[in-house]
Formats: C-alpha cells, structure tokens, sequence
C-alpha cells in the first residue's frame, strides 16, 4: 500500500492512488520517527480510498495525506526584504530616462547614506518612523568639510527614500508604504539673497566671515550684463572646448539649465522664428514639458555660427563628438578651466548665468510673471532671492504709503 524508502539519512514514503504513483519527503532524523510518519499517511490514504477524505484539486497530494489533510501546499517561507536589496533593485530596474542623470546621481548619494546609517541589512518592514527620525537625527550630526550637513540636504535624502520605497510597494517588493511621519529637522538656514560681484567684496572685507559663508556668498553672485560679457569673453580666449562658448552664450541669455542645455537639439533653435526652445523635465515628474525663449542676437549670431563650423554634426546642439550628451562633470570641468587665472575664478558654477538672467530681468524692473515664465517653474525661494532687485517698485510702493 506505502512503503518507506531510505537513501543516506534521508526517508521518504511511496504510495500509489488513482493508479499513480506518488512520493513525499519524510523530515525525521529517526527511522522510527520515520515509521510513524508511514503509518499516519496510510491511515489518511485509507480514509480517502474510502470517500471519509477527499483530496483538494491541484493540492500537494502527499503532503495533504502526511498532515491529516491540513496542508494542501509547502510552506513557503518569505524572506523580508532588506533595505539594501530595495535600493540596489530600484537602482537597476527604475524606468531608464524618466529621471535626469543628474537627479540619479544625486539619489544615489542619499541611499548610500540611508544605507550607512540605518542598515543596509535592515529589513524594509522594520523600518519605522522613529527609525527614520533616527536616520534624521544622526545625518544631521554629520559634518560636510568642517560644517554641519544642511537641513534642506537631510530633507532630500527623506524625500529620496519615501520614492523608493513607494515605488517598491506598487512593484509588489515590499508589502507597504513608507510610514507616515512627521519629522524634526534642524533649522533652516535661508539661501543668501543675489548679490553683485562689488556688494560680494565689500562683505569680504569687513572680515569676520568664514569658509562656508563666504562660499554661501560667491553661490548667490549674479553678474551685470556688462560683467556676462567679460566672463563669456575670457572663457572663450581660454578654452580648448570648442561647445562651451556657445553652450555658455545660451545659457546667459536664455536662463537655460543645465540639463537643459544637454538636452537641446539643433532644431530647436529657430533662427527665423527667433526663438529657442528648452526641453524641460522638472515642471512635471511624468511629462516633458516645453518653454520658448526668445532669441537675443547675441545667441543668434554665436549659434549661426557655431552651426556652421565647428559644430561635430548630429542631433544635440551641444556636444563634443556627434551624437554624443555632454555630462555635468565635463563641461564643469571645461568651464573651470575656461575661468582659471582671472578674478572670476570665484564663480561656483556656469548655473551663476542662470541666476543672472532672473537677477538682471528684475533689476530692469520686469514683471515678476513674465520673469517667472522665462525661467520655467521658478519656485517661491528662488524668486525671494531675486525680487529685493525691484527697487523701484519697492521704493514706489513705500512712497505711495508714506511718502508724505
């Protein structure tokens, strides 16, 4: 009827029903232990031939018999995901373009923060609010070239574990979502407001101001129109990237990003319509979203230019071998090399155009609104570090109040 086999230390019983023959592994150490096993599945055959038990369709029939049909399936035991595990998942398997390169780089920074600090073996279930509240609470100690690591950097790294991890809930990776929290963070320090390059110095020389500070200082310079032209004009002389003139040129009279500007093809450049076109991805997470700049001559001619000489053919507008987007870390460095020797070595960045194109529109008394449209999605911190550059406005508006 059944039988018990023996191979090595391992047992399992043979039986047949239905005219087929079936088997099923024994867990027992012993051979009687093993015999007893025998002797409960017989019995619960028994019981089925008879019609007292009836076998579940597409059940495990052997296990079904050895647990006095309780069991219909092997346990399987499910192994709790490990924080380290989502993120090296997320890092391989999140949609390829939907994020910018440089956003990527940037997650990849706070996960591997996230995974020092609270565990990279830490199970995703066992990470609770106070887990995170921990995380907040010891990155905030930390320090970044002798400073405290910034809230708004604390804020980001949160912010990049809550997308992970809701996006391994709705891929079916982790059972829930990132814990509703309300955190403590460390208070923020506001941005410092755009300055001159002469109000920067003035600042430096009274003293009193140390490393960070002075580099919170050079981040906030916005250059003249006067001064974009000197600055453009001696990375030009001094450069051996031949994209970078031109790149530099869009993106101080277009208030283009960055990404943006890797981003631009050739026709999007339209010299008889003079407008250009910035391929935008922050505005919306899900849709690339366009704005218009109108072209100055100045971008004009240098693009005119530049199209029909030293440009390497090709799709993007900017590149240094055809078909090939520059990087953040290769025009950064040709852009360093392009200011080294000169007093605007202090510049923290190409971004410093982008700042100026807003600065300047604002000194020159434009509406915050058509401002607003230029730069694309401009947020309410950036425009209060520009809007004290309306001082006729301001000052018009305290004269019609207290002007007598």
């Amino acid at each position: 009827m059944a039988s018990l086999e023996q191979r090595g230390t391992r047992f399992r019983v043979i039986f047949r029903l239905g005219g087929q023959k079936h088997s099923v592994s024994v867990k027992a150490a012993e051979r009687k232990d093993a015999e007893a096993c025998l002797v409960r599945l017989e019995e619960n055959l028994r019981l089925v031939e008879r019609g007292r038990l009836a076998v579940p369709d597409g059940a495990d029939v052997g296990l079904f018999l050895m647990s006095d049909g309780r069991l219909e399936k092997k346990v399987s035991v499910v192994r709790p995901v490990r924080l380290a595990e989502m993120f090296e998942t997320y890092r391989t398997e999140f949609t390829a373009g939907a994020k910018e390169v440089i956003t990527r780089a940037m997650e990849d920074i706070h996960l591997n923060h996230l995974a020092r600090l609270i565990g990279g073996e830490t199970p995703v279930a066992a990470i609770t609010a106070g887990t995170v509240q921990q995380f907040v609470d010891a990155r905030s100690r930390e320090l970044h070239r002798g400073h405290p690591v910034k809230p708004k950097t604390v804020r980001k790294a949160v912010a990049t574990l809550r997308f992970v991890w809701n996006w391994a809930q709705r891929r079916g990776q982790v059972p829930t979502k990132f814990p509703e929290v309300e955190l403590a963070f460390s208070k923020e320090k506001q941005s410092e407001p755009f300055r001159t390059y002469d109000q920067i110095q003035t600042i430096l020389a009274r003293g009193g101001v140390d490393k960070r500070r002075e580099r919170e200082l050079w981040d906030g310079l916005f250059l003249d129109p006067a001064q974009v032209t000197e600055v453009l004009a001696h990375v030009r002389r001094k450069t051996s990237a031949r994209y970078l003139y031109p790149f530099l040129v869009t993106a101080a009279y277009t208030g283009a990003r960055r990404a943006e500007l890797f981003r631009a093809r050739v026709e999007d450049f339209d010299f008889e319509g003079k407008l250009v076109l910035l391929r935008e991805k922050k505005r919306s997470r899900d849709t690339e979203t366009f704005r218009t700049v109108d072209m100055s001559p100045r971008v004009e001619a240098v693009m005119r230019e530049y199209f029909a000489g030293v440009h390497p053919g090709g799709a993007f507008a900017f590149s240094s071998a055809r078909d090939r987007m520059l990087t953040d870390g290769q025009t950064w460095k040709a852009f360093r090399t392009g200011v080294k020797g000169s007093k605007w070595h202090v510049l923290r960045g190409y971004h410093a155009f982008r700042h100026s194109f807003a600065s300047n529109l604002a000194a020159a008394g434009v509406d915050q609104r058509v401002i607003d449209e230029l730069m694309g999605h401009t947020t309410v911190e950036m425009q209060k570090r520009y809007r004290h550059l309306f001082p006729d406005q301001r000052r018009a508006a305290i004269l019609t109040v207290f002007g007598g």
